[in-house]
């Protein structure tokens, strides 16, 4: 254990800083890297914005299709999630070796597109194959957007840089329970997600005319002329990144909280609606506050503090304090989900909404260290692939599978105990976080050998 707790000298000699044209500009100019880190995060907030409006639409939509929870957790998780995450792969490919800028525009300007398609639908596999739509386009905009952050920050910044990116999924899901409840109640939830779709083509428009490809480091070892096949480089980066065994433990954790994460969140409207008797309005308003507001600060904070951590005690704080995190959140959402004290409710919710998105931050950040810099993109694609196949695949339709398959012996009580099964799952993701910090530290010494 001793040598896997590097101090803040391990910090200095793993990575240099990266020198690109992005980092020589004033930060905050056009073009500077707080800039641009301020735009992707806002596509990432729109990302989620049209990713999870469907949430708290779907009561309204279960009416009007009459549709079993079991169905609404296929429709919000695998419709969306094997498009989303397979398609990640190469697309991420292609921004380790093209204009991760351009990638990103036209990606967000397809899943704002496909969203308003959403708003169309008139029955179930009409809004089955948009949602599809939704994931092909979401597909490429986080890999890119990670790679291009690792370039602009240098390492002693990146896990507090990382972080603030992983707020645009809590600015998001905010917006979209905001937007989607409130439009819902005064025009319906088509337009509500007519009303979702158009800030991404116009923040679209704003990357391509103000923010230029930042230049990559140089590095002999993954020339891109030199490159092998996609297919090959793909799999050499799953094999990579499957020998390595933080990054086997970073993943395992990340996918199986975030398992907890979308089983829950996708279905927290309907717990509201269901058994508090709240507006879809209401419902959005409240959980965009515990998970927008008080989940973007703890993700910030999160992200922050391992950073402060990492640089006076140790790399093995990016898996802890996520496990710590995961630990102290799960009986507050417990007890939570029992009480039908609805002012308790709220007030129990603050925890778990603050520690909601700690991992976040810390487990992109690390990922990109464990990885030469000319293969961030594919190693964060590799990791979301896993992760979305997992979390969001599994989660929403693990949740609704429970319920319905309770639903005889338990009547209308059947979502909440479903929500309390998941809830369960976290508890091995905090294990893997636990595991992955004792392992943290050798392997980066590893990784730093090798370049």
């Amino acid at each position: 254990m001793g040598s896997e707790r590097g101090g803040s000298g391990t910090l200095s000699t793993i990575q240099q800083p990266d020198n690109v044209e992005a980092g020589e500009k004033p930060a905050w100019s056009i073009g500077g890297r707080n800039y641009v880190l301020v735009l992707l995060t806002s596509v990432a907030a729109i990302n989620f914005l049209d990713r999870q409006i469907l949430g708290v639409l779907l009561e309204p939509i279960r009416e009007e299709f009459g549709l079993a929870d079991w169905v609404l957790g296929l429709l919000t998780g695998f419709a969306f999630a094997v498009f989303y995450a397979s398609l990640g792969i190469p697309i991420a490919a292609l921004a380790d070796r093209f204009s991760r800028r351009n990638i990103i525009v036209v990606c967000t300007g397809i899943f704002s597109v496909m969203t308003a398609v959403c708003g169309m639908a008139q029955n179930f596999w009409h809004l089955f194959l948009a949602r599809v739509g939704v994931g092909i386009g979401e597909a490429g905009t986080m890999p890119a957007s990670q790679s291009m952050v690792s370039n602009l920050f240098p390492i002693e910044s990146r896990a507090t840089a990382m972080g603030l990116l992983a707020t645009g999924g809590n600015i998001g899901l905010m917006l979209g329970l905001l937007i989607g409840g409130w439009v819902n109640e005064w025009w319906g939830w088509r337009w509500a997600f007519v009303a979702a779709a158009a800030p991404g083509l116009l923040l679209a428009l704003t990357i391509w005319l103000t923010v230029k490809e930042p230049k990559r480091p140089h590095n002999p070892a993954v020339d891109p002329a030199a490159r092998p096949h996609l297919v090959k480089e793909t799999l050499a980066s799953i094999a990579y990144m499957a020998r390595v065994p933080s990054l086997r433990w970073f993943t395992a954790g990340g996918a199986l909280y975030g398992l907890t994460g979308y089983g829950l969140y996708t279905f927290m409207p309907s717990y509201f609606i269901r058994y508090h008797d709240l507006s879809t309005g209401e419902a959005g308003t409240v959980i965009s506050i515990m998970t927008g507001v008080i989940g973007a600060i703890g993700t910030f904070a999160g992200g922050w503090f391992c950073a402060r951590l990492a640089r006076r005690h140790g790399m093995h704080w990016n898996g802890w304090l996520p496990a710590m995190a995961i630990l102290l959140s799960a009986p507050f959402m417990v007890t939570m989900l029992l009480s039908d004290n609805t002012w308790l409710v709220i007030g129990l919710f603050v925890m778990p909404g603050f520690l909601s998105s700690v991992y976040a931050g810390p487990t992109w950040a690390i990922i990109q260290e464990l990885v030469a810099p000319g293969r961030r993109a594919m190693a964060a694609s590799v990791y979301m692939l896993i992760f979305n196949l997992i979390a969001l695949g599994l989660g929403p339709v693990f949740t609704g599978t429970v319920s319905s398959a309770i639903q005889p012996m338990v009547g209308d009580q059947s979502l909440r105990y479903a929500m309390v099964a998941v809830v369960a799952i976290s508890l091995a993701g905090a294990f893997a976080y636990f595991m992955a910090g004792r392992t943290v530290t050798r392997d980066l010494e590893k990784l730093r050998a090798q370049l």
